[in-house]
């Protein structure tokens, strides 16, 4: 970029931080959130204080080949077993915390320990209000239960089927719904 009288090396840098920064999303940008509720009356609480670890492996499942007229072979996605690790303090006073914690204490198995989660891409708003949501049931899998001082919860969360793409609102008291897209099934009506 030529410099000219209005444009010195530090107003270029400023500039170039400036954008990388406006394409950077950050970690408070993406919001998890478990159904406390039912699928009739849902009541979305927000995975924040306590939760340390929330993290996305999708896990692509692929498939290669290589045709007798090929050096090298080709690979394609064919499906994605996705999961979420996590790890969060024990705050009693927090409801998704105890939830995870009541489901590895109770011993929970199959669609007991199953729950409606949403990740809110609040860095991705969309006409009209709200923000790309993705709506998901995943199984509860602790882990871990350990502390020294102060105690944690660890493990996975497995999902269970498709993934859903909607929108989800978030009002100014807090109280997140969502809506899928058209097309889209669920169960989970907000």
């Amino acid at each position: 970029m030529p410099e000219n009288e209005n444009t010195t090396p530090k107003t270029v840098q400023e500039n170039e931080a400036k954008q990388v920064k406006e394409l950077l999303v950050m970690r408070t940008q993406i919001i998890p959130a478990m159904n406390l509720g039912t699928e009739t009356a849902p009541d979305w609480a927000v995975c924040g204080r306590g939760w340390k670890k929330f993290s996305e492996s999708p896990n692509a499942q692929t498939e290669s080949v290589k045709y007798i007229n090929m050096e090298s072979e080709a690979t394609d996605t064919t499906s994605y077993s996705p999961k979420y690790a996590f790890e969060c303090d024990l705050m009693a006073s927090e409801r998704t915390v105890k939830e995870v914690y009541s489901i590895a204490k109770g011993r929970k198995t199959g669609s007991d320990c199953v729950r409606p989660f949403l990740v809110i891409d609040k860095f991705d708003p969309v006409d009209g209000g709200g923000y790309v949501a993705w709506y998901e049931k995943l199984a509860v899998a602790v882990s871990s239960i350990d502390g020294d001082k102060k105690m944690t919860v660890s493990g996975d969360l497995n999902a269970q089927g498709d993934t859903v793409k909607g929108v989800a609102t978030i009002s100014a008291d807090g109280k997140i719904s969502f809506t899928p897209d058209s097309g889209s099934d669920t169960n989970e009506n907000a």
